[in-house]
């Protein structure tokens, strides 16, 4: 059997586009998110919902994981979010569980909702520049390691450089006590919860990204970060391939 020189041509074509389609299908359960202004797409857990990302401003600055602090706050004021994704809350916030004791006691075991959230911002450089020319080379890490910051979390990984695909992108990842909104009823203790978070941080087509993950179930977050990105026309690709593991108590 022979082919012209123009049908090659198609047919190689015709398999390099359906080898290209195949790598681009999303995974199951999950679902996409497309940016045409920053040239970049998302497919994350289908059971994350999309949020108002507004829900996350305070008096004007970015608050992260529920902290409102003065020192974060100036470290997040120039963050703008894009995209606030999140766990929607089907049942109660905890339950508790009672077992008697050999002394006669009960011992009651208070196991709390799972949490996770991924936000999407971007850092304004105009904002920046309003208050001294910037000239720092060290913004992106300092973005992704605000996780670091947030006051009584701890670093679980060190913070490192990797490339998704061939993007380069910056991690760091911690973990501490969440904080609790205050219970509706003052009667009902609500359980200590640990918060753990990941923040990664690129330079991608003239925008200083970052996401922020967070999860109060280790297993969560790791499943979250597994979200895909696509930059532009390469590849999806995960933004965090590996698990990552807890601190020691």
């Amino acid at each position: 059997m022979t082919f012209a020189p123009r049908t090659l041509v198609a047919t190689f074509v015709l398999a390099a586009l359906s080898l290209t389609a195949a790598a681009q299908t999303p995974a199951p359960d999950t679902t996409g998110w497309e940016s045409e202004a920053l040239k970049l797409r998302l497919f994350y857990p289908s059971d994350l919902a999309k949020a108002d990302p507004e829900k996350v401003l305070h008096d004007g600055h970015l608050t992260l994981f529920n902290v409102d602090n003065p020192k974060l706050a100036a470290e997040t004021h120039c963050l703008r979010p894009a995209l606030l994704l999140e766990l929607p809350q089907s049942g109660p916030a905890q339950t508790a569980e009672t077992q008697p004791t050999a002394e006669g006691s009960t011992h009651v075991t208070v196991t709390p909702a799972i949490t996770a959230s991924i936000l999407l911002a971007e850092l304004d450089i105009d904002c920046l520049n309003a208050e001294h020319e910037n000239s720092s080379t060290t913004l992106l890490s300092d973005l992704a390691e605000i996780v670091i910051k947030v006051p009584g979390m701890k670093s679980i990984a060190q913070p490192s450089w990797y490339n998704v695909g061939w993007q380069k992108v910056h991690m760091a990842a911690a973990q501490g006590p969440a904080q609790s909104p205050q219970p509706a009823d003052p009667a009902t203790p609500t359980a200590p919860q640990p918060l753990y978070t990941m923040g990664i941080s690129t330079n991608w087509n003239s925008h200083l990204l970052v996401w922020y993950f967070s999860s109060n179930n280790i297993d969560t977050l790791n499943r979250i970060t597994k979200t895909t990105v696509r930059f532009g026309r390469a590849e999806a690709a995960p933004l965090y391939p590996l698990p990552m593991g807890t601190a020691a108590p």
